[in-house]
């Protein structure tokens, strides 16, 4: 089992706010005591690094360029990002697929 689980959060052109959702992402993650590798980019290029991420954050406005089934399919989960500075929101929304699907990324 892995120790720790990796997040890709995209945003329209991978630069400015990704790095900015990046950045609230891993404080978040970081009070839950969670072990995470993160990373950014757009959603053009998103399909370089599915086999990299375990969990992919997506900007709302951008649900619809992304091809959510195909995703599930190779077994990433997705989570949808309505705010990008609400840190909180998408520290629990990791935390619940991480709690059930990779427990090991939970530092005691």
């Amino acid at each position: 089992m892995k120790n720790s689980v990796n997040v890709l959060l995209v945003c329209g052109y991978g630069v400015g706010s990704s790095a900015m959702l990046e950045t609230v992402t891993a404080k978040a993650l970081k009070e839950r005591n969670i072990e995470a590798n993160l990373d950014h980019t757009s959603a053009g290029e998103l399909g370089g690094y599915v086999s990299w991420a375990d969990i992919i954050a997506v900007n709302k406005k951008l649900m619809d360029m992304v091809d959510v089934d195909d995703l599930k399919n190779k077994n990433k989960h997705v989570i949808e990002v309505i705010n990008m500075m609400d840190g909180q929101d998408i520290g629990n929304k990791i935390q619940d697929i991480v709690e059930t699907s990779y427990k090991n990324a939970i530092k005691e």
